[in-house]
């Protein structure tokens, strides 16, 4: 048998070793690289996910600790509105805090916007007992909006006091 060159022998195992250098990475070290990346990816997106439930909780924990406080405002919201059903009952305070007053008036009423009852006062009284009546409702339990107050006055002791008044119901 004939002996092989020595340069064959180096360059053929050369080229064994970098075929097998590059078998190995094709195989085993690209898709190893691969699943690395993907991993990398995948523990991103775990953090991401991870941030925003902490963030919610955070928000939870703080919406939960101001719930004593959002209930205490309900309440007293709540407490400034009236029943639908008390209109009657509104119209005869009215009328009797106008009597208590020496006021003469009238009183309409209209279904408002939004919930709401729309009251149209019209009294003549003294100055005086006028803005007490006018104080008078300022100073109920329950939230009311007067608007267009038009004043005039009628005679020498008494004016007249027309104006709307909205009392938002439940």
């Amino acid at each position: 048998m004939k002996k092989k060159n020595p340069i064959y022998k180096i360059v053929s195992s050369t080229l064994g070793i970098i075929l097998l250098a590059i078998l190995i990475t094709i195989i085993i070290i690209l898709p190893s690289i691969n699943y690395i990346k993907n991993i990398k990816q995948d523990i991103q997106t775990i953090e991401k996910e991870s941030a925003d439930q902490y963030n919610k909780i955070r928000l939870l924990k703080k919406s939960i600790a101001e719930l004593d406080t959002i209930n205490k405002n309900t309440v007293a919201l709540e407490q400034s509105l009236i029943n639908k059903d008390d209109a009657i009952n509104l119209i005869k305070e009215f009328e009797d805090m106008a009597t208590a007053q020496h006021i003469e008036q009238n009183l309409t009423i209209a279904s408002g916007q939004n919930d709401s009852i729309l009251f149209t006062f019209k009294t003549k009284a003294s100055f005086y007992s006028t803005l007490q009546y006018l104080n008078s409702l300022e100073h109920l339990p329950f939230y009311i909006t007067m608007d267009n107050l038009n004043w005039t006055k009628v005679d020498a002791t008494n004016v007249s006091l027309n104006f709307e008044a909205t009392i938002f119901t439940k």
